[in-house]
């Protein structure tokens, strides 16, 4: 009695354990983003920006530093003939304040290029959150569509076992052949075979969305979401002002602009000031004296400072060659190949938009044609059907009919599907994808 108890307790924490996770798509995106590696750099990268951004503002505040140091030195050094200096315990300390007065603009536009990486670190977050949810999101779809396909073939394999029993309940009966039944039992091996390879793609689908959504890969994964039997065309075509890809350009050539003025900055006049306090004691001169009678006698001078220290330092470049002429201008062709490829890209991306919005568009045409097969292909079963079980048409024809079933079928949800996968690429080609 124990061991049924047991028994019973550990089934059902087994089966509290293999309890299915059902998500849905916004369920799947978020899971994605949070779990995201690349997002949690991108991350980073805008902390790391706003950090050189706070770096960059310390440049105009003045730098203040402190010093302190001992000297300790034997024997004593010889100056002259009778002199000699003693360095026993010579102290030097003070501290220094440093502030830029003009640095050529150099602080300024150092400034505004921190600024411009805050800028861009945010536009590569928001570009790496739409690869994250066009990848969570299309994987979402592909294992949605494979799970509507093993549905399809059940199904199908439940029209072929009916067929099968009435084929052999004939064949029983002296009403058909052997043949008959043979041909059946051999597309309803057929149609196992393509379900345990559908079953094989679900499997796969399923790690790729585990993987996706950083969730462990032995967890059963049930979408909430299904396919729309009538699609409806909601999207309008847009341009690619929204895109992050459009505007990194952007920002990279802005940059160029930034980085001349830098270069430029190297070759102009710097203006500082500089204050300090110093302190030093403990050096002693040790020398001979002689007095009016005669009488020589030894004595010890201490030497000691404390004190203020002010400068200005002006520095002006006046001849290098050439150096800071060919270095503004090599930073000039910088910017000019910046601005051909923006204009590269902007070609591009208007294009790659243009074709992802065209094929959105077709897809609605395939779904069309596509329902319009299988609404065909589904009467023509059910006709043929009746008609074999009246003896009006042949098993041949009745599979042949079934075969149309299923490959319409298929085929209206690869459209389908499709055309999830295609209105994903046209938001994010615009990007709109959210």
């Amino acid at each position: 009695m124990n061991n049924r108890i047991l028994i019973i307790i550990v089934s059902i924490l087994f089966s509290l354990n293999m309890k299915a996770l059902e998500l849905s798509l916004e369920d799947c995106k978020n899971m994605a983003l949070q779990s995201d590696e690349l997002i949690r750099i991108a991350k980073n990268r805008i902390t790391q920006s706003d950090l050189d951004k706070k770096i960059a503002t310390t440049a105009y505040l003045p730098k203040i530093d402190g010093s302190a140091s001992g000297l300790y030195m034997t024997p004593d050094s010889k100056m002259g003939d009778a002199m000699e200096l003693q360095m026993r315990g010579v102290y030097l300390a003070g501290f220094s304040l440093v502030q830029p007065i003009y640095a050529g603009g150099k602080i300024y536009t150092a400034n505004k290029l921190a600024r411009l990486g805050k800028d861009v670190a945010k536009e590569q977050l928001e570009a790496t959150t739409m690869d994250v949810i066009a990848n969570a999101e299309k994987s979402y779809w592909m294992y949605i569509a494979i799970r509507s396909k093993i549905e399809m073939l059940d199904a199908y394999i439940i029209q072929l076992d009916s067929i099968l029993s009435y084929t052999r309940s004939a064949y029983e009966l002296g009403l058909t052949t052997r043949l008959s039944v043979s041909r059946v039992e051999t597309k309803m091996s057929e149609l196992q075979y393509n379900l345990h390879q559908a079953k094989s793609g679900e499997e796969l689908c399923r790690l790729s969305l585990c993987r996706i959504i950083g969730v462990d890969e032995e967890e059963t994964i049930i979408p909430l979401d299904k396919i729309e039997l009538a699609p409806e065309n909601n999207l309008v075509f847009s341009g690619i002002e929204s895109r992050p890809e459009l505007h990194l350009s952007m920002m990279n050539v802005e940059a160029k602009k930034y980085e001349i003025s830098m270069v430029r900055s190297d070759f102009l006049p710097s203006l500082g000031l500089q204050l300090g306090w110093n302190a030093f004691g403990n050096l002693k001169m040790k020398n001979y004296m002689m007095l009016d009678n005669g009488t020589i006698f030894p004595y010890t001078q201490s030497v000691s400072y404390k004190g203020f220290v002010g400068a200005v330092s002006l520095s002006v470049p006046i001849f290098h060659w050439g150096e800071g002429f060919r270095k503004v201008r090599k930073a000039k062709v910088e910017l000019e190949n910046a601005e051909l490829e923006l204009e590269q890209n902007k070609k591009l991306m208007a294009l790659q938009a243009k074709q992802a919005y065209s094929n959105y568009m077709d897809g609605f045409i395939l779904i069309d044609s596509a329902e319009k097969a299988f609404s065909e292909a589904e009467m023509n079963l059910k006709m043929m059907k009746e008609q074999y079980e009246s003896g009006l048409m042949t098993l041949t024809d009745l599979l042949e009919a079934q075969s149309q079933w299923q490959s319409s079928y298929s085929n209206l949800i690869e459209a389908k599907t499709q055309l999830k996968i295609n209105e994903i690429d046209y938001l994010r080609s615009v990007g709109q994808l959210k």
